[in-house]
Formats: structure tokens, C-alpha cells, sequence
């Protein structure tokens, strides 16, 4: 049944793909969110203040997009899992390995 064990494998392909790229937006958002800009990194720039709070606000969103990403990619991973689970357990039922 080499066409069956084909399907097999690009759904084993996928779902490792998937798991890579988990552990690779992980490590992308493993530095975020930083612990807050200090201010006086911009010296006595107008409005420090404001400018380093919006840094912390980007900060926080590339933290929530990449968790957000890592959770999807996971999704994806669990869900081809499963669908190789069930094609197996029709094929085995039909008789066809």
C-alpha cells in the first residue's frame, strides 16, 4: 500500500514542520516582553516617558503575536497528529493496513 504509506509520511512532514516551527517562534519570543524601557535611555528627549511606555506596548504585542503563533502552530501539530490517528484506524478497519 505505498500510496497510503505516501499519505502517511506528508502528514508526519507536516506535523514535524510544525513542531520546528513551535520550538522557533518560542525561541523568538523568549526575550519578550522586556522588564519595561527605562526612560533615560533616550536622554532628554520631549516625552521620554511616553516614548518608552510605547516601546513597552510593542514589546507586549510581538509577546502576544509569537504566543499566539507558538499556540496555533501547536494546534496544527495536534491536529495533523489526529488526523493521521483516525486515516490509520479507517485503513485498519477497511482492512487496508
Amino acid at each position: 500500500m505505498a500510496g497510503i504509506d505516501y499519505n502517511y509520511d506528508a502528514l508526519e512532514q507536516c506535523r514535524t514542520t510544525a513542531k520546528k516551527l513551535v520550538g522557533k517562534f518560542g525561541e523568538l519570543g523568549d526575550p519578550y516582553p522586556a522588564r519595561g524601557t527605562d526612560s533615560t535611555v533616550f536622554g532628554r528627549l520631549t516625552d521620554s516617558a511616553a516614548l518608552a511606555a510605547a516601546l513597552d506596548g510593542v514589546e507586549k504585542t510581538v509577546d502576544d503575536e509569537l504566543a499566539n503563533v507558538t499556540g496555533k502552530l501547536r494546534d496544527v501539530e495536534r491536529a495533523l497528529n489526529d488526523i493521521e490517528d483516525n486515516v490509520r484506524r479507517a485503513n485498519a478497519a477497511n482492512g487496508a493496513g
